[in-house]
C-alpha cells in the first residue's frame, strides 16, 4: 500500500535516468555479467548499432526485417534498400501473421526482448520454422530474460542496463553464428580508451556518481555523450569490459524483479503489460497514458525528480502501423532498476498518480 501523505514530495536525489558509474563489490563475483551473457570472448563495439552494422555488412542480406516499434537510431545499421518493417501485437511480440510467408532464406530479422521479456513459445516456433533466416535477439533492455536464447545472435547494449559508458556486444548463439563469429569483429587497432569520444562518454557517469543530487552537473554531459555515438569500427573500451567482468548480475536482477512487482501492485491499472512475479529482469515499468496527456505527465515527473523515459518518441514504423504509433505516443517507462528499493518505488508511484490526476 502507498504510504499516506498529503502531497507527494520530491525524492532526496533524482530517481531514474542514465546510471552512474558502477561500483563493483570486493573480489570477483561467482558469475559476472559478461559470463552470464556468455560474452566473455564476444566481439564488442562502442555501441550496439555499430555491432549490428558489422553483422549486416558481413552477411549482406537482401532484406533486413526490423520492428516498426524500435529505437530509430538502430535502423541506420541496415542500408535503406534492405529495410523492411513488421508490427508488434498488443503483447509487444512480433506480429507473426504479418511475417508468415514474407520471409525468405538469406533474410536477417531483428526482434526486441521488450522491457527485458522474451517473446513466448509461438515466436520460438516461428523462428524454428525458418532455418534459412538469420535471427538477431535484441537484448538492449534485457539484463536477464530468464529464458534460453531464441536467435542466432544476441545483441547487448550494456549502458542501457548498468553503469558503464558504452558497449555493443554481439554474442554468437547458434552453430552457424559461432562458425562465423571470428569473421565479425571491431578494429582493435582503434584505441577507444584514448580518444576524445571515450572521455565524453565516461564524463556523465563519473559526474553523477560524484554528485548524485546535482542534475545540472551531469544532464548536459549525458546529452553530449549520447550525441557522440556514431556507427564505426572502434571497439568497446577496456574499462567498460573490465567493469562488466566485475559486476554480479544476480542482485541486480533480483532488485529489478522486486521493484517491478511492487510497482505492479501500486499501479496495476496503468501497466502496459503487468506481471505480478516476473521471471525476467525488467528494464523499466511501462505505463500507458492518453497521448494528449503524456507531455504533461512527463513534465510533472521530471519536475519532481523522477526521470521517466519514453521508448520511443520517434519510431521508424510506416504510417500504416497505427497500433505501434499509438503505443509510441502514450507510453512512459518508469524507473525500477537495481539502484532502488521499495521506498523509491512508492515515491515513483505517488508522483505518477498525482501527475495523472
Amino acid at each position: 500500500m502507498i504510504r499516506s501523505r498529503p502531497l507527494p514530495g520530491p525524492p532526496a536525489a533524482p530517481i531514474g535516468g542514465f546510471l552512474e558509474l558502477e561500483r563493483p563489490g570486493p573480489g570477483a563475483p561467482a558469475a559476472d555479467l559478461l559470463t552470464h551473457w556468455q560474452a566473455g570472448a564476444a566481439p564488442a563495439w562502442v555501441n550496439a548499432t555499430s555491432a549490428l552494422a558489422a553483422l549486416v555488412a558481413r552477411l549482406r542480406p537482401q532484406r533486413v526485417w526490423l520492428p516498426g516499434y524500435l529505437c530509430a537510431e538502430l535502423v541506420a545499421a541496415a542500408p535503406p534498400p534492405a529495410r523492411r518493417f513488421f508490427a508488434l501485437g498488443d503483447d509487444l511480440e512480433p506480429e507473426i501473421a504479418m511475417l508468415d510467408g514474407a520471409l525468405a532464406p538469406g533474410d536477417l530479422l531483428l526482434a526486441v526482448n521488450m522491457f527485458g521479456r522474451a517473446p513466448g513459445p509461438g515466436w520460438r516456433q516461428f523462428v524454428a520454422a525458418h532455418p534459412g533466416v538469420t535471427f538477431v535477439e535484441d537484448c538492449a533492455q534485457a539484463l536477464d530474460t530468464g529464458a534460453p536464447a531464441w536467435g542466432d545472435w544476441r545483441l547487448y547494449s550494456p549502458r542501457k542496463l548498468v553503469g558503464v559508458p558504452e558497449g555493443g556486444i554481439l554474442v554468437a548463439v547458434s552453430g552457424r553464428a559461432r562458425a562465423m563469429a571470428p569473421e565479425i569483429h571491431p578494429d582493435m587497432g582503434l584505441r577507444a580508451d584514448d580518444g576524445p569520444g571515450w572521455r565524453t562518454r565516461l564524463a556523465p557517469l563519473e559526474a553523477r556518481r560524484a554528485a548524485p543530487r546535482d542534475n545540472a552537473a551531469w544532464h548536459g554531459l549525458h546529452r553530449a555523450a549520447e550525441a557522440s555515438h556514431r556507427i564505426g569500427a572502434a571497439p568497446m573500451s577496456r574499462l567498460a569490459r573490465d567493469l562488466l567482468a566485475r559486476l554480479d548480475p544476480a542482485p541486480m536482477s533480483a532488485a529489478r524483479k522486486r521493484n517491478h512487482a511492487h510497482l505492479g501492485r501500486l499501479l496495476g491499472d496503468h501497466a502496459l503489460r503487468p506481471d505480478p512475479a516476473p521471471a525476467w529482469a525488467p528494464s523499466g515499468f511501462a505505463v500507458q497514458v492518453p497521448a494528449a496527456r503524456r507531455d504533461t505527465v512527463l513534465a510533472h515527473l521530471h519536475g519532481a525528480g523522477i526521470f521517466a523515459a519514453v521508448h520511443w518518441r520517434a519510431i521508424p514504423a510506416p504510417a500504416a502501423f497505427a497500433a505501434d504509433h499509438a503505443r509510441a505516443a502514450g507510453l512512459i517507462t518508469l524507473p525500477c532498476d537495481h539502484r532502488y528499493g521499495p521506498a523509491e518505488m512508492e515515491t515513483v508511484a505517488e508522483i505518477f498518480l498525482a501527475a495523472c490526476r
